[in-house]
């Protein structure tokens, strides 16, 4: 079974999708504190949703509250050296309406592969982000060593990620 067999790539609401055309997006920094040598440039970091609120409550010198998820990423592009930054992230969309339309997804996504779970399903799937960037050639069953242990990897950073995010527990990235 391929993520494609379900029927759902085709569908107007794509966007809601885990695949990486649809949670990869730019994001556009104007900050006048911006040296001019980092105006133009790119960043491949990854900076999530859950990191506006800390950046824009930081930028108006504010303390993000502790139980709020994200980082201030300010420091991406105002450091003068390189940031240590998150290299990977938990992603979660529920069922909205109706799972044959668009089915709840989870995923652990990292540079190089992405774990991904279908729960409506119990399907799993993994790809190897630099070998495949559509997304295509799932290697979840595949017998080859290098991949059974990135697979129980992800698998076990996956969980552990999505027991903290649905916990009470402080998340920092």
């Amino acid at each position: 079974m391929h993520v494609h067999d379900l029927k759902f790539t085709a569908q107007p609401l794509i966007c809601f999708l885990v695949l990486h055309r649809s949670i990869r997006v730019p994001l556009i920094i104007r900050d006048p504190r911006m040296k001019d040598e980092k105006k133009g440039t790119t960043n491949d970091a990854f900076a999530l949703n859950i990191d506006l609120a800390p950046t824009i409550l930081a930028a108006a010198g504010l303390p993000a509250p502790d139980k709020m998820m994200g980082s201030d990423i300010t420091p991406l592009y105002l450091s003068p050296t390189a940031t240590e930054w998150r290299d990977e992230f938990f992603y979660e969309h529920p069922i909205i309406s109706n799972k044959h339309y668009i089915p709840a997804s989870e995923a652990l996504v990292r540079k190089d592969y992405k774990y991904m779970y279908w729960p409506n399903y119990g399907y799993e799937q993994l790809f190897n982000l630099k070998a495949d960037p559509g997304e295509l050639d799932d290697i979840f069953n595949s017998t080859d060593p290098d991949v059974v242990k990135i697979k129980k990897d992800m698998k076990e950073r996956f969980e552990l990620l999505k027991n903290l995010v649905k916990s009470e527990g402080i998340v920092k990235v």
